[in-house]
């Protein structure tokens, strides 16, 4: 048997009392984006290579991005 990636926004998002257009408007997507996440319908592809990399890394998804503040003149 193999293995699928099940997306787990939906019982996390309802968890912290949010509607999808919440997390949507928090996270800057729009609620038809965070709705196909919830659906497994769209992104997880890209989960997938990052579980992959975390595996293959040994560390935790937040270990491999950084988020940058960048200063325009």
């Amino acid at each position: 048997m193999g293995k699928i990636i099940v997306s787990r926004i939906k019982e996390l998002r309802q968890k912290k009392g949010m509607s999808q257009s919440e997390l949507a408007r928090a996270i800057q997507k729009t609620e038809t984006t965070v709705r196909n996440w919830e659906h497994g319908r769209t992104g997880m592809d890209w989960v997938k290579a990052v579980i992959d990399m975390c595996n293959a890394l040994d560390c935790k998804p937040e270990d491999l991005i950084e988020e940058v503040e960048v200063f325009n003149d």
